[in-house]
């Protein structure tokens, strides 16, 4: 089952990219902010989610990014 992690929507936070808690952009609330998640939960049915293409767990190169998921249980792709 794919995680909100694995979502193209999903926002890191960004002082803390190993956080298990980030943003969707996908589901905002009544203010247009986006809605608090956990890079883990499964999405189920949501409609807004779009697959990561990109996932980048090696910060050797790369130290933040919208695509790094540096908590474990992802897989560089």
């Amino acid at each position: 089952m794919p995680r909100c992690g694995d979502c193209k929507n999903f926002i890191p936070q960004a002082a803390n990219s190993a956080a298990s808690i980030g943003m969707c952009k996908g589901i905002l609330d009544e203010d247009g902010l986006g809605q608090e998640v956990n890079i883990y939960a499964e999405v189920g049915d949501c409609p807004k989610f779009e697959e990561e293409d990109r996932i980048r767990t090696n910060v050797s190169e790369f130290g933040f990014g919208q695509k790094i998921r540096m908590a474990r249980g992802f897989d560089e792709k």
